[in-house]
């Protein structure tokens, strides 16, 4: 029987999960035996990894999930979410609302999109990276995607989810509260800050959020691409946002040219450095 729903290379992204998983435990084990530098040699590590998993591993299952058995598609998410502290079924229903409305700009007072970028900009401008990347964990779209599972029948999911997240949190504080409160926290927000910096740049210059050839920005750096699983095709994905991440290169290729008519931006240097474009 068939093991994997779209492609044995999906194997990759489950074991950056589990290894996730396993070596902020062994962190938190080690972190009292550790120099300061090489916990900050390890906080830099994890955080970069904290950032990838809901880039890249989340992201892309949440889209296409990985197996063809449908209990692995549900225990998968369970495990993941103690990872980041986050159910991932809310994170599925925040981010489908996201491609729903594509970074909308204001109308009637505030977005659609709880993600967008210009929801918390002024005079119809889009937000600083800083604001949108600091602030962006606390702010509201919770709720939202809380109602949206619920009323997909993912009551059930959710609360597996969040009892995974208790039993991590119970687990890594009996180890080392410490290691919980100077270390985890810190690489929990670092993370998720790296995250939504991803998320800004990925639509800052999108000149036309009306527009499904121009909603978002891609970058092609081909080494960007290999390691991040062609995250960079990022409007070839708004597009087609149900196709694996292997064949989101076909949907350049196909509508390339029409994305360079509707006035898509491309960008220079990828997500986390798009500062300096």
């Amino acid at each position: 029987m068939k093991f994997w729903k779209h492609s044995p290379r999906d194997l990759v992204l489950v074991l950056i999960a589990t290894s996730q998983f396993v070596a902020m435990t062994a962190w938190a084990v080690l972190f009292d035996t550790l120099p300061l530098s090489a916990n900050l040699a390890v906080f830099v590590l994890l955080s970069y990894v904290f950032y990838y998993n809901p880039i890249v591993v989340t992201h892309n299952f949440l889209h296409t999930p990985f197996f063809k058995r449908r209990a692995l598609n549900r225990l998968f998410p369970v495990l993941n979410s103690a990872n980041l502290f986050l159910p991932q079924v809310l994170y599925k229903y925040h981010h489908l609302t996201h491609h729903q409305y594509a970074n909308d700009p204001v109308r009637n007072g505030t977005t659609l999109d709880p993600s967008s970028t210009f929801r918390y900009g002024t005079d119809g401008a889009q937000e600083g990276f800083v604001s949108y990347s600091a602030l962006g964990l606390f702010r509201d779209g919770t709720s939202h995607a809380y109602r949206e599972a619920l009323r997909h029948g993912q009551r059930s999911q959710f609360w597996m989810e969040l009892a995974a997240i208790f039993v991590t949190a119970m687990l890594w504080l009996w180890i080392d509260w410490r290691w919980f409160l100077a270390a985890f926290v810190p690489t929990f927000y670092c993370g998720w800050f790296l995250a939504l910096l991803e998320n800004y740049y990925e639509h800052h210059r999108a000149t036309n959020p009306d527009s499904r050839m121009a909603d978002s920005v891609s970058y092609y750096g081909r080494w960007y691409n290999r390691m991040m699983f062609n995250e960079g095709y990022h409007q070839e994905h708004h597009l087609k946002p149900h196709l694996h991440w292997t064949r989101r290169p076909q949907v350049h290729a196909e509508f390339g040219e029409k994305f360079k008519a509707a006035g898509a931006y491309e960008a220079r240097k990828p997500p986390l450095l798009g500062f300096l474009d």
